[in-house]
């Protein structure tokens, strides 16, 4: 995993400690939403926290979905608004930037993402740039914003999913206080709180399917929304195990 103590720039006073929060919280570097390891302010009253992505990112980098090179900027060069080529979300701080007269942007942690997945049974999920058919979440093959973004799709094309709906889905609850309650875990409206990204059992029943083959397409279709949690916001097994305990025990 690397250092666990270091000096960035962008909080050069004191050092940067590698810990895993128990609790959601928002990167200083890219704005975004953090739920796995991160670089945190070894003081306990100062509230700084760095994705492990954001705090290693170097001065350029190449993804082959963006088929140039990228280079790093603690802001974005222009002042329109901007969002995220892979995720959909807004550019608000660190962010990588290709050279064209109309640049792509690309959060550090998005660069990152993981281009297999693969569940305990043996469900693999693929980073593809272009969705071969309709998101799950949305019914769409654009996001919400018009951006296309990047997917996650199954080996058998079944299940398929923006990277910009699931994230969105999770920062919409996050800012609700779906995660936490009193510095606990909130169980049952995170439960509820994901079951609108996953295909209900009786959308899969209306399709002719048998009984026990619809409940095993539903069961994958949690599986797999499960699986790019983790991907973008690393291993949140101290927020939400029960969370998935629940989804997959159904």
């Amino acid at each position: 995993m690397g250092l666990t103590k270091i000096k960035h720039s962008s909080h050069s006073e004191h050092f940067l400690l590698l810990k895993y929060p128990r609790e959601p919280y928002e990167c200083n570097g890219c704005k975004g939403l953090g739920l796995g390891p991160c670089y945190e302010c070894e003081h306990e009253d100062c509230s700084f926290y760095l994705h492990e992505e954001c705090a290693k990112a170097s001065p350029s980098a190449f993804h082959s979905f963006s088929k140039c090179s990228l280079r790093f900027h603690s802001r974005a060069p222009q002042e329109d608004e901007r969002f995220c080529d892979a995720c959909g979300q807004d550019v608000l701080g660190f962010v990588y930037q290709c050279k064209h007269k109309k640049p792509h942007d690309y959060h550090p942690s998005c660069l990152k993402l993981q281009r297999s997945l693969t569940a305990d049974d043996g469900t693999r999920l693929h980073l593809r740039e272009k969705l071969p058919s309709k998101c799950l979440n949305c019914g769409s093959r654009k996001t919400w914003n018009g951006i296309k973004g990047w997917s996650y799709v199954s080996s058998c094309g079944q299940y398929c999913y923006h990277v910009a709906c699931v994230k969105d889905m999770i920062l919409k609850k996050w800012k609700k206080g779906y995660f936490l309650q009193d510095g606990n875990v909130n169980e049952t409206d995170n439960y509820l709180a994901l079951q609108s990204a996953i295909p209900s059992r009786e959308l899969e029943l209306s399709s002719g399917k048998s009984s026990s083959k619809a409940r095993n397409i539903w069961r994958k279709a949690k599986k797999a929304i499960m699986l790019i949690i983790s991907a973008l916001f690393g291993d949140p097994t101290t927020l939400i195990s029960l969370l998935v305990q629940q989804l997959l025990s159904d």
